[in-house]
This record gives structure tokens, sequence and C-alpha cells, in this order.
């Protein structure tokens, strides 16, 4: 293992065009480091940790950069949501044809021991307003860990956690045309925020994603239709404005759009629970702020 052999490929991966779209596709360290050994470089993570430290150190010191413009001062943080069927997208048939190949129930998953780990108590907290005397109570007794494996406001899987099973190949290749293919649409950069597998009474507590302030697009599909319209799985988000709680039913080929803030008065407070005998799929992006218009062009 080595510093250099994962500075090098990092090289690799801002020069070659192909390796930088790999890139985009990844949300995970295990994913980097397979992908490195791909290319002949052999690192950990405690390399990739330094490499991409001095790496970013380099582009800062690289030279000056035009400053980012400055909001106006009287411009007001707006909020937005919206939710389309994908087949009603223009431009995203290629995106459906890799949705399913994305699809995956990876066999190094211990679905026995991920319904062990199911609290009640956590799942009942998604009724809660996040913040409120009764959330916060809650919240105080949560014994979160960072690992990911045993942390209670995850109940779900992270498929980019998951390298070592026989579909991964298949499923990064996808990933990577999926990215490609959604740049085709937006006409600018798209990369992955996060790949979820929610098993039947998988959910994710409330959160606010604010460290990463921009767009968000999600892909959302199931392995079968709801039977019950009224009996599905949910996304329910705190209104910044109203402070009322908004919990939207989910159906198959879902995509949903949202803006998230880091402005304290305007924190996008979300969660997700899969309450059915469903599985759901979640595939998160980080897209352009100019995606409405992007998608009126193709209109």
């Amino acid at each position: 293992m080595s510093v250099e052999s994962c500075t090098a490929f990092l090289r690799v991966a801002r020069q070659d065009a192909r390796v930088r779209q790999q890139m985009k596709a990844m949300t995970g360290i295990a994913e980097v480091i397979r992908l490195g050994r791909v290319h002949g470089y052999r690192f950990d993570d405690r390399d990739l940790m330094m490499a991409s430290s001095s790496a970013a150190a380099d582009d800062e010191g690289g030279g000056e950069r035009e400053p980012e413009p400055a909001p106006p001062a009287d411009a007001a943080t707006a909020f937005y949501h919206y939710e389309y069927d994908m087949e009603r997208i223009p431009g995203f048939a290629a995106v459906i044809e890799e949705l399913p190949k994305l699809k995956i129930k990876p066999d190094t998953v211990d679905l026995a021991r991920f319904d062990e780990r199911f609290r009640l108590e956590d799942l009942r907290s998604t009724s809660m307003v996040p913040g409120g005397s009764d959330h916060r109570r809650w919240r105080a007794g949560l014994d979160a860990q960072v690992d990911r494996e045993t942390r209670r406001d995850f109940h779900l899987i992270n498929l980019d956690d998951h390298v070592g099973h026989a579909a991964y190949e298949e499923y990064f290749a996808a990933k990577t045309r999926l990215v490609d293919a959604l740049e085709d649409v937006f006409g600018g950069e798209v990369r992955f925020s996060g790949s979820m597998w929610y098993p039947p009474s998988g959910y994710r507590l409330w959160h606010t994603n604010e460290t990463q302030p921009g767009w968000r697009m999600y892909l959302i599909d199931f392995d079968e239709d709801f039977d019950d319209p009224q009996h599905t799985s949910f996304f329910r988000y705190l209104h910044p404005d109203t402070g009322e709680l908004v919990t939207l039913r989910e159906r198959p080929r879902l995509v949903r759009f949202f803006k998230i803030e880091q402005d304290p008065e305007r924190l996008f407070w979300h969660c997700i629970v899969n309450p059915t005998r469903r599985h759901r799929w979640s595939f998160g992006f980080n897209v352009p702020g100019t995606w409405l218009d992007d998608l009126a062009g193709l209109s």
C-alpha cells in the first residue's frame, strides 16, 4: 500500500476523461480503492485520505481563483420541491434503460442481521417534528455510532459499501453509463450522491444534508407495484416556511428534486420510511442548478 500509488491514481483520474466519469459514479471509499486496483494502483483507505488531502492543498495553491459572486443582500432563499414520473421527463429513455441494472441485492448483505437491527422506537421518531421537544428528548437517548453498520439513524443498505459481490462490475458499469446519460440530459456535471436499498421496514431518520448544499435529484423505484396507493413507502419533510410535516406517498419510477440549504432558518429536514413488503431503491445525484430550465429546453 502506498500514498504515492494513490496520488498517481488520482492524477490519472483528473487527466483521463473516462476515469473522471467513473469517479463521478462513486460514493464509497471501497469503490475508489477497487477502481485503483483495476488500473494497477494499490492503496488503502488511509492512503486515499492522505493523498486526497495533498491533492486538495495543491489545487488551492495552484493559482488565484475568481471569487464566487455574492448573492444580492436582499435575495430571499426559496424552498423548492418537484416530483415527476420518470417516463414523462424528456430525454430519460437511456436513464430508464439503466435503472433495472442498478436495482441489485448484493449477496454480501445479511438480511437476517438487517432485520435484527430494526427498532420500532427509532421508526416512531419519524412522526415527531425535528427540533421539537419530543424529538430532542428521543435524540438525546440515541447512541448513534460512527460505523454505518451499527448506527441507528440508518436502517438501509448502502449499495456502494458492497464491492465484493459478483454483480458489482455490471452494477458499476451501469452507474457510469447513467452519469453519461444524465449529463446528456442536463448539459452539465452530474455526480452520484448515494445508492440506497431499503428492504422492507427500512428507513432513514430525520436529517438535513446541510454539509452538501445544492440541488439533489433522486431516482426511486421498487421491485413491484403497490397494491394500495395509500400503503406505500413515503418521503416526509418539514416545510421550512410553515413548519408543517408534509408526507409524500411514493410510486414506482419516481423522480424527486429538492434543494439543500445551509441557512439555519432554511434547513431541509426530511426522512424516508418503507413500512411495506416491497423493496425500495433510491439513487441520488448532485445536479446543476439549471436543471429545471434544462428539462424545459428538452420539451
